[in-house]
Protein backbone atom coordinates (compact mmCIF):
# COMPACT_ATOMS: atom_id res chain seq x y z
CA UNK A 1 0.00 0.00 0.00
CA UNK A 2 1.42 3.37 -1.06
CA UNK A 3 2.30 6.07 1.45
CA UNK A 4 -0.26 8.47 -0.03
CA UNK A 5 -3.02 5.87 0.29
CA UNK A 6 -2.09 5.21 3.93
CA UNK A 7 -2.13 8.95 4.62
CA UNK A 8 -5.53 9.25 2.96
CA UNK A 9 -6.93 6.44 5.12
CA UNK A 10 -5.52 8.04 8.25
CA UNK A 11 -7.11 11.36 7.33
CA UNK A 12 -10.44 9.66 6.74
CA UNK A 13 -10.23 7.89 10.11
CA UNK A 14 -9.40 11.15 11.84
CA UNK A 15 -12.26 12.92 10.04
CA UNK A 16 -14.73 10.27 11.21
CA UNK A 17 -13.33 10.43 14.75
CA UNK A 18 -13.81 14.21 14.85
CA UNK A 19 -17.34 13.96 13.41
CA UNK A 20 -18.34 11.19 15.83
CA UNK A 21 -16.99 13.12 18.82
CA UNK A 22 -18.50 16.43 17.70
CA UNK A 23 -21.88 14.84 17.13
CA UNK A 24 -21.83 13.22 20.57
CA UNK A 25 -21.05 16.56 22.23
CA UNK A 26 -23.53 18.48 20.07
CA UNK A 27 -26.29 16.07 21.13
CA UNK A 28 -25.30 16.20 24.81
CA UNK A 29 -24.67 19.94 25.20
CA UNK A 30 -26.12 21.55 22.10
CA UNK A 31 -24.21 23.00 19.16
CA UNK A 32 -24.12 26.54 20.57
CA UNK A 33 -22.69 25.44 23.92
CA UNK A 34 -20.04 23.11 22.50
CA UNK A 35 -16.71 24.73 21.64
CA UNK A 36 -14.14 23.54 19.14
CA UNK A 37 -11.69 23.39 22.05
CA UNK A 38 -13.93 20.89 23.86
CA UNK A 39 -14.21 18.74 20.75
CA UNK A 40 -10.44 18.82 20.26
CA UNK A 41 -9.82 17.82 23.88
CA UNK A 42 -12.27 14.91 23.59
CA UNK A 43 -10.58 13.73 20.38
CA UNK A 44 -7.14 14.11 21.94
CA UNK A 45 -5.78 16.73 19.57
CA UNK A 46 -5.29 20.48 19.54
CA UNK A 47 -7.90 22.91 18.14
CA UNK A 48 -5.60 23.62 15.18
CA UNK A 49 -6.01 20.01 14.08
CA UNK A 50 -9.80 20.35 14.04
CA UNK A 51 -9.49 23.46 11.89
CA UNK A 52 -7.26 21.59 9.42
CA UNK A 53 -10.19 19.28 8.73
CA UNK A 54 -13.04 21.78 9.12
CA UNK A 55 -12.47 25.47 8.46
CA UNK A 56 -15.17 26.66 10.86
CA UNK A 57 -17.43 25.32 13.58
CA UNK A 58 -20.33 25.81 11.16
CA UNK A 59 -18.68 23.49 8.62
CA UNK A 60 -18.16 20.92 11.36
CA UNK A 61 -21.80 21.16 12.46
CA UNK A 62 -23.04 20.78 8.87
CA UNK A 63 -20.79 17.77 8.27
CA UNK A 64 -21.95 16.21 11.55
CA UNK A 65 -25.55 16.75 10.48
CA UNK A 66 -24.89 15.07 7.14
CA UNK A 67 -23.29 12.10 8.90
CA UNK A 68 -26.29 11.82 11.24
CA UNK A 69 -28.81 11.91 8.38
CA UNK A 70 -26.78 9.23 6.55
CA UNK A 71 -26.88 7.00 9.60
CA UNK A 72 -30.62 7.41 10.17
CA UNK A 73 -31.46 6.97 6.47
CA UNK A 74 -29.40 3.78 6.28
CA UNK A 75 -30.99 2.41 9.44
CA UNK A 76 -34.64 3.13 8.64
CA UNK A 77 -35.12 3.53 4.88
CA UNK A 78 -33.59 0.28 3.62
CA UNK A 79 -36.85 -1.59 4.18
CA UNK A 80 -38.55 0.70 1.64
CA UNK A 81 -36.60 -1.06 -1.11
CA UNK A 82 -37.73 -4.55 -0.12
CA UNK A 83 -40.16 -6.55 -2.23
CA UNK A 84 -42.78 -6.80 0.52
CA UNK A 85 -43.04 -3.01 0.68
CA UNK A 86 -43.16 -2.68 -3.10
CA UNK A 87 -46.22 -4.95 -3.26
CA UNK A 88 -48.28 -2.71 -0.96
CA UNK A 89 -50.82 -0.34 -2.46
CA UNK A 90 -50.32 3.42 -2.17
CA UNK A 91 -52.12 4.05 1.10
CA UNK A 92 -50.42 1.10 2.82
CA UNK A 93 -47.03 2.34 1.65
CA UNK A 94 -47.75 5.77 3.13
CA UNK A 95 -48.93 4.15 6.37
CA UNK A 96 -45.70 2.14 6.47
CA UNK A 97 -43.66 5.33 6.00
CA UNK A 98 -45.60 7.02 8.81
CA UNK A 99 -44.80 4.03 11.03
CA UNK A 100 -41.11 4.66 10.30
CA UNK A 101 -41.56 8.24 11.54
CA UNK A 102 -43.02 6.88 14.79
CA UNK A 103 -40.20 4.36 15.11
CA UNK A 104 -37.60 7.10 14.61
CA UNK A 105 -39.33 9.13 17.31
CA UNK A 106 -39.23 6.21 19.73
CA UNK A 107 -35.60 5.31 19.05
CA UNK A 108 -33.80 8.49 17.97
CA UNK A 109 -34.53 11.22 20.53
CA UNK A 110 -30.98 12.53 20.30
CA UNK A 111 -31.29 12.83 16.51
CA UNK A 112 -34.46 14.88 16.83
CA UNK A 113 -32.88 17.10 19.48
CA UNK A 114 -29.89 17.60 17.20
CA UNK A 115 -32.20 18.70 14.36
CA UNK A 116 -33.79 21.27 16.66
CA UNK A 117 -30.39 22.54 17.76
CA UNK A 118 -29.14 22.63 14.18
CA UNK A 119 -32.12 24.68 12.97
CA UNK A 120 -31.52 27.23 15.72
CA UNK A 121 -27.79 27.32 14.96
CA UNK A 122 -28.40 27.89 11.23
CA UNK A 123 -30.79 30.77 11.90
CA UNK A 124 -28.65 32.40 14.55
CA UNK A 125 -25.53 32.46 12.39
CA UNK A 126 -27.34 33.11 9.10
CA UNK A 127 -25.81 30.12 7.34
CA UNK A 128 -26.66 30.39 3.65
CA UNK A 129 -28.78 27.94 1.69
CA UNK A 130 -25.80 27.30 -0.58
CA UNK A 131 -23.72 26.01 2.33
CA UNK A 132 -26.60 23.71 3.31
CA UNK A 133 -27.12 22.12 -0.12
CA UNK A 134 -25.38 18.83 0.68
CA UNK A 135 -27.12 18.65 4.05
CA UNK A 136 -30.45 19.19 2.29
CA UNK A 137 -29.74 16.35 -0.14
CA UNK A 138 -29.70 13.86 2.71
CA UNK A 139 -32.91 15.27 4.18
CA UNK A 140 -34.58 14.64 0.83
CA UNK A 141 -33.60 10.95 0.78
CA UNK A 142 -37.16 10.08 1.81
CA UNK A 143 -38.77 12.14 -0.95
CA UNK A 144 -38.66 9.55 -3.80
CA UNK A 145 -40.24 6.90 -1.59
CA UNK A 146 -43.00 9.22 -0.41
CA UNK A 147 -43.76 10.69 -3.83
CA UNK A 148 -43.82 7.24 -5.44
CA UNK A 149 -46.28 6.04 -2.80
CA UNK A 150 -48.48 9.11 -3.28
CA UNK A 151 -48.48 8.65 -7.05
CA UNK A 152 -49.24 4.96 -6.66
CA UNK A 153 -52.10 5.76 -4.28
CA UNK A 154 -53.69 8.15 -6.76
CA UNK A 155 -53.31 5.59 -9.53
CA UNK A 156 -54.77 2.65 -7.58
CA UNK A 157 -57.38 4.99 -6.01
CA UNK A 158 -56.43 4.12 -2.43
CA UNK A 159 -55.64 7.84 -1.99
CA UNK A 160 -57.65 10.88 -3.05
CA UNK A 161 -56.38 14.46 -2.93
CA UNK A 162 -56.17 17.38 -5.34
CA UNK A 163 -52.96 18.97 -4.09
CA UNK A 164 -49.76 18.40 -6.05
CA UNK A 165 -47.46 15.57 -4.99
CA UNK A 166 -44.80 18.06 -3.86
CA UNK A 167 -47.34 20.07 -1.86
CA UNK A 168 -48.41 16.95 0.01
CA UNK A 169 -44.89 15.64 0.51
CA UNK A 170 -43.47 18.83 2.01
CA UNK A 171 -46.56 19.62 4.09
CA UNK A 172 -46.79 16.12 5.56
CA UNK A 173 -43.09 15.66 6.30
CA UNK A 174 -42.75 19.14 7.78
CA UNK A 175 -45.79 18.51 9.98
CA UNK A 176 -44.52 15.20 11.33
CA UNK A 177 -40.88 16.24 11.75
CA UNK A 178 -41.83 19.51 13.45
CA UNK A 179 -44.09 17.66 15.87
CA UNK A 180 -41.41 15.06 16.56
CA UNK A 181 -38.75 17.70 17.22
CA UNK A 182 -41.10 19.69 19.47
CA UNK A 183 -42.07 16.65 21.53
CA UNK A 184 -38.50 15.33 21.74
CA UNK A 185 -37.19 18.67 23.05
CA UNK A 186 -40.17 20.06 24.97
CA UNK A 187 -42.60 17.21 25.48
CA UNK A 188 -42.40 17.11 29.27
CA UNK A 189 -42.62 20.77 30.26
CA UNK A 190 -46.23 20.90 31.51
CA UNK A 191 -48.23 18.45 33.62
CA UNK A 192 -50.77 18.11 30.84
CA UNK A 193 -48.00 16.91 28.51
CA UNK A 194 -48.14 13.58 30.34
CA UNK A 195 -51.80 12.88 29.52
CA UNK A 196 -51.06 11.35 26.14
CA UNK A 197 -47.91 9.38 25.37
CA UNK A 198 -45.51 11.28 23.16
CA UNK A 199 -45.05 8.46 20.64
CA UNK A 200 -48.81 7.98 20.55
CA UNK A 201 -49.22 11.65 19.61
CA UNK A 202 -46.92 11.13 16.62
CA UNK A 203 -48.85 8.00 15.66
CA UNK A 204 -52.20 9.79 15.91
CA UNK A 205 -50.90 12.70 13.83
CA UNK A 206 -49.82 10.22 11.14
CA UNK A 207 -53.24 8.53 11.17
CA UNK A 208 -55.04 11.87 10.86
CA UNK A 209 -52.82 12.90 7.95
CA UNK A 210 -53.40 9.54 6.31
CA UNK A 211 -57.17 9.88 6.70
CA UNK A 212 -56.96 13.30 5.10
CA UNK A 213 -55.11 11.88 2.12
CA UNK A 214 -57.78 9.24 1.73
CA UNK A 215 -60.70 11.63 1.71
CA UNK A 216 -62.68 12.82 -1.31
CA UNK A 217 -62.93 16.14 0.56
CA UNK A 218 -59.14 16.58 0.50
CA UNK A 219 -59.05 19.44 -1.96
CA UNK A 220 -58.37 23.14 -2.13
CA UNK A 221 -60.92 25.45 -0.53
Amino acid sequence: MGESKIRKQQMEQRTQQILHTALKLFCEKGIEDTSVEEIAKAVGVGPATIYRYFETKAELAISAGIAYWQMVAGKYLDSLSQEAYQKLNGIRQIKYIFQIFTKIFREEFLFLKFLQEFDIFVQRYHISKERLEEYEEYILNLKPYMTNALEKGLKDKSLAFSYTIDEVYFSVTHTLLSLMQKLACNGHILSSDERVGLALQVEIAGDLLLNGLNSKESKRA
